[in-house]
């Protein structure tokens, strides 16, 4: 427990540090979402668990047409259309501290085919030192432990399940994560549990995912990927303008894992 001195600085400092209501949504796309992951086995093949307490938005520019694509849970996209690297959105309807860091994260479980996935994981982005601005959207000026790398199927191949998910970033993520992954460190094989109990990452409060498989099976309509998502009913989890509809069960937790998180920072910076 935090002596006197601690918890009175850590309660009286959260009245001043900036905070930001992040939109709404409802408890029905959290189940969604977490139905989407069970549905694809992406619990357990890359999760134990998965209880969200916020949504994750995550939002391609299509090259051929320059037009947005934003992912739902299970959304089958193409190769061109996941050829750059997306915008990411976080959404709740607490006020929570706008200067908690974020990682996020981007897995493939199927790696080099779903039908033989020798090289699982592949790590296609770890990114560190996100932060929430105005509209909801997750930015970061620090490099990438590893920078974002497009998905590409081999010829053959079904499709692949690409898991991107948010955690609230350690305290001490900067100076333990780059000892386990830098530019160096192969990207195959990577297993996500085991990086995160050796960094202290804990659960994701947010994620999503999307298929893509090689040129043939893919396609380039939204409209048409949409249709043959398992969670191709949930609504797009967030965008620029910080789209949502509701948190109010996993409201009380959010506010109590951020408000911890915020504590036990300052009291290491006093202790």
């Amino acid at each position: 427990m935090l002596p006197t001195r601690g918890l009175l600085l850590c309660l009286s400092t959260a009245v001043f540090i900036p905070s930001r209501v992040l939109g709404q949504f409802s408890n029905q796309n959290l189940s969604n979402t977490t139905q989407a992951f069970e549905t694809a086995k992406i619990v357990p093949d890359v999760l134990s668990s998965f209880n969200p307490a916020a949504l994750l938005g995550v939002e391609f520019m299509d090259p051929s047409t320059n037009q947005a694509v934003n992912v739902t849970p299970g959304i089958l996209l193409s190769m061109e259309q996941t050829m750059q690297e997306p915008q990411f959105f976080l959404t709740a309807n607490v006020t929570i501290p706008s200067t908690i860091p974020y990682v996020l994260v981007i897995v493939d479980p199927d790696a080099p085919m779903p039908q033989n996935n020798t090289e699982s994981q592949f790590r296609h982005m770890l990114g560190r030192d996100f932060h929430i601005d105005n509209s909801s959207k997750l930015v970061n000026t620090s490099a990438a432990l590893s920078d974002f790398v497009n998905p590409t199927p081999p010829a053959g191949s079904d499709p692949h399940r690409y898991v991107v998910l948010a955690f609230i970033q350690p305290a001490d993520f900067n100076s333990t994560a780059p000892e386990l992954v830098n530019a160096s460190t192969p990207r195959n094989n990577f297993n996500l549990t085991t990086f995160g109990e050796a960094v202290n990452l804990g659960s994701p409060i947010a994620g999503t995912y999307f298929l893509t498989g090689p040129s043939s099976n893919s396609t380039t309509s939204n409209s048409t990927a949409s249709s043959t998502s398992p969670a191709s009913s949930t609504s797009s989890a967030a965008t620029s303008s910080g789209v949502g509809r509701s948190l109010k069960a996993h409201g009380v937790n959010l506010k109590v894992t951020w408000g911890v998180i915020l504590c036990s920072t300052i009291y290491g910076l006093v202790f």
